[in-house]
């Protein structure tokens, strides 16, 4: 067995008999998100244990991303599809959302279908008001904070779930920028949320996707969207 990735929460390991066959490893059990990656087919040909704790599954490939010269236009447009399609399982199923995404703990499945890993980044939402109920401190370097975490005040704290919608417009500018976070220090010391204008001369200006990004980027929580119009 390779490992090829782990934390305090999972392991990723590769079987070295059958190389397409892959396990992820969990410490406790996870039901939300395995059913976030088996439902979606983010995960394909899968099998898991009673005890949501083993998640096995079979693909061509499976490596870490990273956000650099490979990141095509396309390629992120997937990460867009399947890590939006993965909040929107969580939230309609389960009433759980990601707080935020960042780029250490999503692999790359089959150089195109994207997941997303972070347990500990899991959070509730309340259903009938769409808020997410946060009662203590985070590291702004765990990921990609919107404005209303940015400015936060004292504890507990009350956000939209679109908090996550920000979050994933920063993560795909980063990787149409390979990597180059310069615009997100910039965000996180000033006041001007205005993100996508980094985009402004990059070749996807005026597309679809575009226009994806900006509504993820938008100001006021309640009007972000994750669809492709």
């Amino acid at each position: 067995m390779t490992e090829l990735y782990s934390n305090q929460y999972l392991k990723i390991i590769q079987n070295d008999k059958n190389s397409q066959l892959y396990r992820i490893e969990f410490t406790d059990s996870n039901p939300i998100l395995i059913h976030s990656l088996v439902k979606t087919k983010i995960l394909r040909n899968t099998t898991y244990s009673d005890d949501y704790k083993l998640l096995v599954f079979k693909a061509y490939s499976v490596e870490m991303f990273k956000a650099d010269a490979t990141c095509s236009s396309p390629k992120v447009a997937n990460m867009a599809a399947t890590l939006g399609g993965q909040l929107k399982y969580m939230l309609d199923e389960y009433s759980h959302t990601f707080l935020g995404f960042n780029s250490e703990n999503i692999i790359v499945v089959d150089y195109d279908r994207f997941a997303f890993l972070d347990v500990e980044l899991i959070a509730k939402v309340e259903e009938e008001s769409g808020m997410i109920m946060l009662y203590s401190p985070f590291n702004y370097g765990d990921f990609f904070v919107s404005p209303e975490l940015k400015h936060f005040g004292s504890f507990p704290l009350k956000v939209h779930y679109k908090c996550a919608y920000f979050s994933l417009g920063c993560l795909l500018c980063y990787a149409l920028l390979f990597g180059d976070d310069s615009f997100y220090q910039e965000y996180l010391r000033g006041e001007d949320n205005n993100i996508i204008s980094i985009l402004n001369t990059h070749s996807i200006r005026e597309t679809k996707f575009y226009w994806f990004i900006s509504r993820c980027l938008v100001e006021e929580a309640e009007k972000r969207s994750i669809v492709f119009i």
